[in-house]
C-alpha cells in the first residue's frame, strides 16, 4: 500500500468513526438533537463524512466542516470531531497556492464565525419550531382534559444564547495551517493542489474519487451508518413527541439495525432489499412517517437495478415492491398479526376477539388499521430499480465507447507509425542517392588531381574549389534530411544528434516551456566536472520528465534543479500538476519511468517518485560520481 492510500484510508477510517460517534449519540440524544429541526441536524450529524474529500476539495471540506460545527454549537455544544477534520482539510489547504489558501483560511476561521455570531440569537430560535409551554386543556371525546406540551424548554434556548465560537479555537485552526505551510516551505514542496481552483475541479476530482473501486466499501459503510444514525434520531425523536410509543424496544431496534445491510448492495442486492421491505410493514404502522428507511430501500432497490442482471432485477423488484402493500393490508385484516408486532395495543381489549370491526379492539388498534401502505408509494419505490438499470446501461455503453476511442486512437498512432516509417525508408534511399553523388564527384575531382597538377595551379586550386563545393552540398543535402527525422516533440533522433549534456538543459528547457507551462531551471556546481555518461543520463532524467509534464500531468508550473556536488549529481523535477499512483502507471504502460529507473541503476544511483493523484509529481534522482569499490580504496 502506497503513503497517498494509507493517508486516504486514515481518512476514510475518521470519517467512519465520526459517523459512528454520530450514531452513539443519537442512541440517547441531547436536548439539542431532541428538539431541533431536522435539517441542521442531519449536517451536523453527517458531517464526518466530507473528511476523506479533504485533499480532492481542500477549501469547501473545510467550509462544511466549520459550518457543521457552528450548527452544533447552535444545538448546545461543540462538536469536536468536526473541529478535529477542519483542521485536517486546512492542513490540506497548506498545500494549495498562497493566494487560495489565504482566501480559504480566512473564509473558514474568519468569516464564518462572524457571519454566525452576527446572526447567532435569531439563527437558534428558528432552528426550534415546537417549544415547551404549560400544559393545556384540550378536548377528548366529548370532555376537556389535561394535554401534552413537547418542545424544548425556553431555559435551554436561553442557554445556547449565550454559547458562542471561542476566538482562540479560530486561532488555533489558524495556526494548523501556519504550521502546514512553513513545514512545506522548509522541506522545499511546491504546491500540489493549485490547478483546483475552481468548482468544476474540486466536482470532477471529487467524482473520480467516488468512482474508485478501493474506495466504494468505505463509502458504502458510510453511507449505511448515516442512514442508521438518522434513522435512530427520528425515532427518538418521535418517541419525544408522543410517536413510536406502541413499537417495543426489540422492533425499534431491528427497524434501526436494517439500513446497515447496505454494505451489501453491491454485493448481494437482494439481501438488503428483502429485509429492508420487511421492516417497513409493521415501521408504516407505528409511525407513517419514515422517510430514512424508505431511503435506504430506495437506494437498495437502485443498487439492485445497478449491479445485477436484468432477469434477476425484474422478479425480485417486482416481488418486494408488490408484496409490501399486499402484506400491509392483509396484516391489518387480522388483529393477531397487529398484536405480535404491538403487544401494547392488546392491554386494554379481549385478546380472544378473533376478527371483528377496528372499534372493537381499542382506539390504537384504529390508529395503526389507518395507516394502510399507499400504491402511489409503491409506484414511486419502482422508479429506483429502473434507473439503477439504466445507470448499469449507461456504464456499460461508455466502457464500449472508451474502449472503441482507445482502439481508434492506437490504430491512429500506429497508422502515423507506419507512414514515419514509409517516409524514413524514402528519406533514406534520397540520402543515399545524395551521398553516392557527392562521393562520386568528389572523387572524379580528386582523380583528375595529377593531370590538373600538369596544366597550373588556377587549374589545381579550382579542382580543390570544385571538391569543396561538392562536398558543401552533400553536407546542405544531409542537413536538410536528417532535420526530417525528429520526433513528434520535435526532438532530433537522438541517433542522429550529438549526445547532449547538462550544459545544454536551458536550450532543453526553453524549447519545452510555453504560455501555459512555466519552466525554472536551477543548475547548480560545475556541468563540465560530471563524466559525459553521468551528463547524458541526468539530462535524459530531465528529458523525460519534462515530457512527462507536457503529455500527461496539467501542470502549470515545473521546477527543474541539477545539483552537481564533490561526490554525486542530484536531479530533483517537481511540477503542481494533476499527479498519478506510481504503481499503477508502471503497470499501466509508463514506459519512461522504466526507462529512469534503468538509467538510475546503470550509474549505481537511487530513483525516487513521490506522486498522487491531485497531488502534483517530484521525481528525486541520485547519481554517485564515486563507486563503492573507488571509495573503499
Amino acid at each position: 500500500m502506497t503513503a497517498s492510500r494509507r493517508a486516504l484510508v486514515l481518512d476514510l477510517a475518521l470519517a467512519a468513526t465520526g459517523l459512528t460517534v454520530s450514531l452513539a449519540r443519537s442512541w440517547h440524544p441531547e436536548t439539542g438533537w431532541l428538539h431541533a429541526d431536522l435539517w441542521p441536524l442531519a449536517v451536523v450529524m453527517l458531517a464526518p463524512a466530507l473528511i476523506p474529500a479533504r485533499r480532492a476539495a481542500p477549501i469547501p471540506v473545510a467550509a462544511g466542516l466549520m459550518t457543521a460545527a457552528l450548527l452544533g454549537l447552535m444545538l448546545g455544544r461543540v462538536e469536536w470531531f468536526l473541529v478535529l477534520g477542519c483542521a485536517l482539510a486546512l492542513w490540506s489547504v497548506a498545500a494549495m497556492r498562497i493566494r487560495f489558501a489565504a482566501a480559504g483560511v480566512v473564509l473558514v476561521t474568519v468569516a464564518l464565525p462572524v457571519l454566525a455570531s452576527a446572526r447567532w440569537k435569531g439563527t437558534i430560535w428558528s432552528f426550534f419550531d415546537n417549544i415547551h409551554h404549560d400544559p393545556a386543556l384540550v378536548e377528548y371525546r366529548g370532555q376537556l382534559v389535561e394535554g401534552a406540551s413537547y418542545g424544548i424548554l425556553e431555559a435551554d434556548l436561553v442557554r445556547f444564547q449565550s454559547t458562542y465560537w471561542p476566538w482562540w479555537l479560530s486561532a488555533l485552526l489558524a495556526a494548523v495551517w501556519l504550521t502546514g505551510f512553513a513545514v512545506r516551505r522548509y522541506r522545499g514542496l511546491p504546491p500540489v493542489v493549485s490547478t483546483q481552483g475552481t468548482p468544476g475541479d474540486w466536482l470532477e476530482a471529487l467524482r473520480g474519487f467516488a468512482a474508485s473501486p478501493e474506495n466504494r466499501l468505505w463509502l458504502d459503510a458510510m453511507l449505511a451508518i448515516s442512514l442508521t444514525a438518522l434513522q435512530l434520531v427520528d425515532i427518538r425523536r418521535g418517541q419525544a413527541y408522543g410517536l413510536w410509543w406502541v413499537a417495543p424496544d426489540w422492533l425499534i431496534y431491528t427497524i434501526v439495525a436494517m439500513p446497515l445491510t447496505l454494505v451489501l448492495r453491491r454485493i448481494l442486492p437482494v439481501v438488503p432489499c428483502v429485509l429492508l421491505a420487511a421492516v417497513c410493514i409493521p415501521a408504516f404502522w407505528a409511525a407513517d412517517d419514515i422517510p430514512f428507511l424508505l431511503a435506504a430501500l430506495a437506494i437498495a432497490l437502485y443498487s439492485l437495478g445497478a449491479h445485477r442482471k436484468l432477469l434477476l432485477v425484474l422478479p425480485v423488484a417486482t416481488v418486494v415492491i408488490a408484496a409490501v402493500p399486499v402484506l400491509s393490508r392483509l396484516a391489518i385484516e387480522h388483529y393477531q398479526v397487529q398484536l405480535w408486532f404491538f403487544p401494547v395495543i392488546g392491554q386494554t381489549i379481549d385478546p380472544e376477539i378473533p376478527y371483528g370491526p377496528p372499534l372493537q379492539y381499542g382506539y390504537e388498534y384504529f390508529r395503526v388499521s389507518e395507516r394502510i401502505w399507499p400504491i402511489s408509494l409503491s409506484l414511486a419505490l419502482a422508479l429506483t430499480p429502473l434507473l439503477g438499470v439504466l445507470a448499469r446501461l449507461y456504464r456499460r455503453n461508455r466502457a464500449v465507447s472508451l474502449r472503441e476511442a482507445e482502439l481508434e486512437r492506437r490504430t491512429a498512432e500506429q497508422d502515423a507509425a507506419q507512414v514515419v516509417l514509409t517516409e524514413r525508408s524514402h528519406i533514406a534511399r534520397d540520402l543515399h542517392d545524395v551521398v553516392a553523388h557527392a562521393v562520386n564527384l568528389m572523387v572524379i575531382q580528386a582523380e583528375t588531381g595529377p593531370d590538373l597538377l600538369e596544366r597550373g595551379d588556377k587549374d589545381v586550386l579550382a579542382g580543390f574549389q570544385r571538391i569543396g563545393d561538392a562536398g558543401r552540398r552533400a553536407l546542405g543535402e544531409l542537413d536538410r534530411m536528417l532535420s526530417a527525422l525528429r520526433d513528434a516533440d520535435g526532438m532530433p533522433d537522438p541517433a542522429l544528434a550529438p549526445q547532449p549534456g547538462l550544459a545544454d538543459l536551458p536550450r532543453l528547457v526553453s524549447d519545452v516551456a510555453h504560455d501555459g507551462l512555466a519552466i525554472e531551471l536551477d543548475l547548480q556546481g560545475d556541468p563540465d566536472r560530471p563524466p559525459a555518461g553521468h551528463q547524458l543520463a541526468a539530462y535524459r532524467l530531465v528529458q523525460e520528465a519534462l515530457t512527462n509534464v507536457v503529455r500527461h500531468s496539467g501542470a502549470t508550473k515545473v521546477t527543474a534543479r541539477v545539483d552537481v556536488r564533490d561526490d554525486d549529481v542530484l536531479v530533483r523535477v517537481a511540477d503542481d500538476g494533476r499527479g498519478f499512483e506510481p504503481e499503477v502507471a508502471h503497470s499501466g504502460g509508463r514506459q519512461g519511468l522504466a526507462g529512469m529507473g534503468e538509467r538510475v541503476r546503470i550509474h549505481n544511483g537511487e530513483l525516487a517518485i513521490d506522486s498522487a493523484p491531485g497531488r502534483g509529481t517530484t521525481i528525486t534522482a541520485r547519481l554517485p560520481l564515486v563507486t563503492a569499490q573507488e571509495a573503499a580504496r
